[in-house]
């Protein structure tokens, strides 16, 4: 991201580049727990017939998890999937029009991520408040309110990911102005 502007404005980015550099390693610290707990419990159906309990619903909810805490430091870097031709030619044709095309792509991004927080941030309070887990209780349980904050917090930090950046692209447009 932009480390250019006032001393605020670079602590900010620096605190966020961090922020998404831990959940990052979460997500891909989480992927490689999984990859072993997989392995484990193939070893143990195959070679015991005992498989390890919860591991298909660890699983199925780890993957929400994974994409969250991974999300924004794909969004941070610039990295989401769009149209690099069609930027690219509205580049050639007008350096603006493509510089504000990228700041409306990140503001829409910033807006999908405050869907998802509003979305999910009914569903976190009433897990933690209910109690909800998943799993069977007796054999495997897992509460869902961390799996349900964890996609919160990744998509906050993807929020402020969009919109640094798209300040970041609008204090270029000012500054070619000027």
């Amino acid at each position: 991201m932009s480390m250019r502007g006032p001393a605020r404005w670079r602590a900010i980015v620096r605190v966020l580049d961090h922020t998404v550099t831990f959940l990052n390693a979460v997500g891909s610290l989480w992927v490689l727990l999984l990859v072993i707990l997989i392995c484990a419990d193939s070893f143990g159906r195959s070679f015991f017939s005992r498989p390890i309990d919860g591991v298909t619903e660890l699983v199925a909810v780890s993957l929400a998890v994974i994409v969250f805490c991974q999300l924004p430091d794909t969004a941070r870097l610039g990295r989401l999937t769009r149209s690099e031709n069609l930027l690219a030619k509205l580049q050639a044709s007008n350096a603006m029009g493509a510089r504000l095309a990228v700041i409306g792509f990140e503001l829409l991004g910033a807006a999908a991520m405050v869907a998802i927080i509003v979305g999910t941030t009914p569903l976190l309070v009433e897990a933690y408040t209910r109690g909800y887990y998943i799993g069977e209780h007796g054999i495997f349980t897992l509460p869902e309110w961390p799996l349900k904050g964890l996609v919160v917090l990744g998509s906050a930090a993807c929020l402020l990911c969009f919109l640094v950046r798209a300040v970041g692209h609008w204090l270029l447009v000012r500054q070619r102005r000027g």
